[in-house]
C-alpha cells in the first residue's frame, strides 16, 4: 500500500513540473514575480494559471529582451510590452481573444502572423525597427492601428479594416501612394513625415477630425473641401500653395500651417473667418522666383506672382539689399531695362491684418544682356572681281534680339558706310567691323575679313567710289613702302588696309610704289589718279 501511494505521489509531481516552464528573460520572470505572483511558480511559469489569467497582462518598463512564455497567457484580452528591448514576438496566436496589442517603444523587427486574432481591436508597434507589419487580416473589426516610427514601406490594404477610426503611420519611407478611401470610419490619420505628395482618397475621408500630415511634400489638400468634421489639423513645413475649403467647418480649432507656400491671399480669410481658432501661419517659405535673364532697352516688369492679390498688401522690392521700391502696387517695370539694372533681387510683401508676418521671395538675380546680339557672324560672298571688289550678302547673320529694322554698319578703319540692304557691292579686301543697329538704335558689332583677291594686279585708285580705294595687306609683319626712288614713304605693321597714304596721311601721287612685307616677297603696287 506504501508502494502504491508513493507512485501516486510521484506521478502528481510529475503532472505537476510538467506545466511549468523556465522564461529564459529573467527580467521577464522577476515583471511577472512582481506583478503576477499567481502565475509563477518560484522561477517557473504555471502555464495552466497562465492560461487562467484573464484581463491585462501589463509588462511595460521591464527591460525585457526576450518574451518568450507570452503565448501561455492564452485567457488575456490586453497584452503591453511597451518600452522594454523587444527584437521578436512569439507565436501568439493561440491568445484568439486578444483585443488590445501594446508593443510600442522595442526593436521589433518582425511579428509573426495574427492572423487568428479575429477580435483585435487596437494594433500599436510604434518606435520600432519593422519594416512591414504582421497578417491582421483576420482583424476585421480593428479600429485603431499605430505604427509610426519604423521602417515600413508598405501598409497592407486598407479595405482590410473597415472600422478603423485612428490611424497613426507616420514617419516611414513608404515607397508607393497609399489609398485611404477605404478608411470612410476614420476620425484621426497620422502621416507626417512619410516623403508622400498626395492623400489619396482625403475626400472619401468625411468623419475625419484630426490630420497630422506635416514635414511632407503635399502641395494640395482640396480633398478636405467637403469635410464639415474637422477639429485639428497640423499640415506645416509642406510645399503647400493653397489651402482647403473651411468655412464649412464650424469644430475647427487648431490649425497650424507655418513653413509653407502660403500668402495672404491664403491666410487672412481663415483669421477673419475663424478669430477663436489657434491659428500658426508664420513663417512662410519663401515666394518662388526663378533668375531672370532680359534683354536691355525694353521694358520689364516684376510681378508679385499671385492672381487678385490682397488689396491691403504692400511691396518692398530690394536690390542688392538696398530698397528699391516701396509701393501698394505689386508690380515693378523698369522704362527701360539697363545694364545697370542686373542684380540681386529681393521682394518683401506686408499686410497689417497679418501684421507678424513677413511675406519674403527667392532672393534672385537679374541679369541684363545686350538688347542685340551677333552670336554668329556670317558673311556670304556672291562674288569677287578685280574691278569692283566682292559682292556680299549678310542675309544669314544670326541677330538675337534687338527689334526690326535692322542697318548694317561696314567699318575697314578707312571709310564707315551704313547699308539698310544686305546684299552689298564693292567692298574691298580687308579687315572689318560690322554693326548692327536696331529701330531703337541697340547695336551690337562683330568683325569679318575679307582677303585679297587672287590675281589681281596691286591698283589702287584713292578716289572715294568705293573702287579698289585700299590695298590690303593680309600677311603679319612689319612693311615697309618705297616710291621708285627707293625713298621711303610710309611703313607700319601688317596685316592692315592702305589707303595710299605717306607717313603724315597725305595722299601719294599717282605711279609706281613697292611694297615690302617681312618674310614676303615684295608688291610691286600701281596708284591711279
Amino acid at each position: 500500500m506504501r508502494i502504491f501511494f508513493g507512485l501516486i505521489f510521484i506521478l502528481t509531481m510529475q503532472l505537476a513540473y510538467g506545466q511549468r516552464v523556465s522564461l529564459p528573460d529573467v527580467n521577464l520572470m522577476n515583471k511577472l514575480k512582481a506583478n503576477y505572483p499567481q502565475v509563477m511558480q518560484g522561477d517557473q511559469l504555471d502555464i495552466e494559471k497562465a492560461a487562467d489569467l484573464t484581463g491585462a497582462l501589463d509588462l511595460r518598463n521591464a527591460n525585457i529582451s526576450d518574451a518568450t512564455g507570452i503565448q501561455y497567457f492564452t485567457g488575456i484580452a490586453s497584452l503591453n510590452l511597451s518600452n522594454n528591448q523587444i527584437t521578436t514576438i512569439p507565436d501568439i496566436s493561440g491568445i484568439t481573444g486578444l483585443v488590445d496589442f501594446y508593443a510600442s517603444d522595442n526593436k521589433l523587427v518582425t511579428i509573426p502572423s495574427m492572423a487568428s486574432l479575429t477580435k483585435l481591436g487596437d494594433f500599436q508597434v510604434m518606435n520600432n525597427q519593422l519594416t512591414e507589419l504582421p497578417d491582421l487580416s483576420g482583424a476585421k473589426g480593428l479600429w485603431f492601428l499605430y505604427c509610426s516610427q519604423n521602417k515600413i514601406t508598405a501598409l497592407p490594404p486598407l479595405s482590410q479594416f473597415p472600422n478603423l477610426t485612428r490611424l497613426v503611420i507616420g514617419e516611414n519611407p513608404f515607397i508607393n501612394p497609399i489609398d485611404f478611401s477605404p478608411c470612410t470610419n476614420l476620425e484621426e490619420l497620422h502621416i507626417h513625415k512619410t516623403g508622400i505628395d498626395t492623400i489619396i482618397g482625403l475626400d472619401k475621408l468625411k468623419k475625419l477630425t484630426t490630420l497630422f500630415a506635416w514635414e511632407n511634400n503635399i502641395r494640395n489638400l482640396s480633398g478636405l473641401d467637403s469635410n464639415t468634421t474637422l477639429t485639428l489639423c497640423m499640415v506645416f513645413n509642406n510645399p503647400l500653395n493653397t489651402l482647403p475649403y473651411f468655412s464649412n467647418k464650424p469644430d475647427l480649432n487648431y490649425l497650424n500651417v507655418f513653413n509653407c507656400l502660403l500668402t495672404f491671399e491664403d491666410i487672412i480669410p481663415v483669421l477673419q473667418k475663424f478669430p477663436a481658432v489657434t491659428f500658426v501661419y508664420e513663417p512662410q517659405l519663401p515666394i518662388p522666383f526663378q533668375n531672370i535673364t532680359a534683354r536691355a532697352e525694353n521694358n520689364f516688369t516684376l510681378k508679385y506672382p499671385i492672381d487678385n492679390p490682397h488689396p491691403g498688401n504692400w511691396y518692398v522690392w530690394i536690390k542688392n539689399g538696398e530698397k528699391l521700391d516701396s509701393s501698394a502696387s505689386p508690380t515693378f517695370t523698369f522704362s527701360p531695362l539697363t545694364f545697370p539694372d542686373s542684380g540681386i533681387y529681393l521682394l518683401k510683401v506686408y499686410n497689417p491684418t497679418a501684421s507678424s508676418l513677413i511675406l519674403k521671395s527667392d532672393t534672385f538675380k537679374i541679369n541684363v544682356k545686350p538688347c542685340v546680339e551677333l552670336p554668329l557672324t556670317s558673311v556670304s560672298i556672291l562674288s569677287k572681281e578685280c574691278g569692283k571688289g566682292y559682292t556680299i550678302d549678310l542675309s544669314n547673320i544670326q541677330i538675337t534680339g534687338g527689334t526690326n529694322p535692322f542697318t548694317y554698319e561696314l567699318n575697314n578703319g578707312f571709310q564707315r558706310k551704313k547699308y539698310s540692304e544686305k546684299v552689298i557691292e564693292n567692298i574691298a579686301a580687308g579687315e572689318y567691323k560690322i554693326t548692327i543697329i536696331d529701330s531703337k538704335n541697340c547695336t551690337a558689332t562683330d568683325k569679318f575679313s575679307l582677303n585679297r583677291i587672287e590675281k589681281c594686279d596691286p591698283v589702287i585708285t584713292p578716289n572715294g567710289d568705293n573702287i579698289a580705294d585700299t590695298y590690303y595687306i593680309e600677311h603679319s609683319g612689319k612693311v615697309e613702302i618705297y616710291d621708285l626712288k627707293r625713298r621711303l614713304v610710309n611703313t607700319f605693321e601688317a596685316p592692315i588696309v592702305w589707303d595710299g597714304t605717306d607717313q603724315n596721311g597725305t595722299l601719294l601721287d599717282a605711279g609706281y610704289y613697292i611694297i615690302t612685307i617681312e618674310g614676303q616677297n615684295p608688291v610691286y603696287l600701281t596708284i591711279i589718279r
